[in-house]
């Protein structure tokens, strides 16, 4: 019998605390509709920002900074020119530069690499797909690979990136293997300078 009592007690335990939660919530229901908002439109400020910069490409925006301006390069394809091309205007101060498909780095210092490769669609591809930066081989330096990733044969589309540090007048070259779009939107590289 105690044991009928006991089960009976917690069941009721927990009737009633259901219903104290079912009462809170209409209440907090009903609190939250008989706010009414305290500004009205004409009351709200927008922030705007002070210039609006169209750029050539909308997916790509410029980095903002304060004082000097920034150091980056992004080269592209396309279907008429198979070298790479500076896709954005640049500042002639700059410290990087393109050459024989590869930016050259006049400052030395740290460096945001990367590359976004979208690869053509084959069938008959079984081949894995690699994308690698690499510094180039100069006076007493060997080649070396700063970022590198290796993809599955299906891969459409691949992104590699990584800080490194550059000296001055080292080189770096993108290598895929693989059939890659020569599309600006879809295909690209390129670093930017980090101060």
């Amino acid at each position: 019998m105690e044991g009928a009592s006991r089960s009976s007690r917690k069941y009721l335990v927990l009737e009633v605390w259901c219903g104290v939660l079912t009462v809170a919530v209409v209440v907090m229901a009903a609190l939250l509709f008989s706010i009414k908002p305290r500004s009205t439109k004409e009351e709200v400020s927008t922030l705007k920002p002070l210039t609006v910069i169209p750029t050539a490409n909308p997916n790509v925006a410029p980095l903002q900074s304060t004082g000097t301006s920034p150091s980056y390069i992004r080269l592209t394809k396309t279907l008429n020119n198979p070298s790479w091309q500076i896709s954005d205007p640049r500042c002639p101060s700059c410290p990087l530069v393109l050459r024989n498909n590869s930016i050259h780095f006049a400052k030395e210092g740290f460096y945001f690499i990367y590359a976004q490769v979208t690869f053509k669609r084959l069938k008959s591809d079984q081949d894995v797909k690699t994308v690698i930066l690499k510094r180039n081989a100069m006076a007493g330096m060997a080649n070396k690979v700063l970022v590198q990733g290796t993809f599955p044969a299906k891969t459409e589309s691949a992104w590699v990136a990584n800080v490194v540090f550059l000296k001055e007048e080292n080189s770096v070259t993108l290598d895929v293997k693989g059939l890659f779009l020569n599309d600006t939107i879809l295909t690209f590289w390129g670093a930017y300078e980090l101060r």
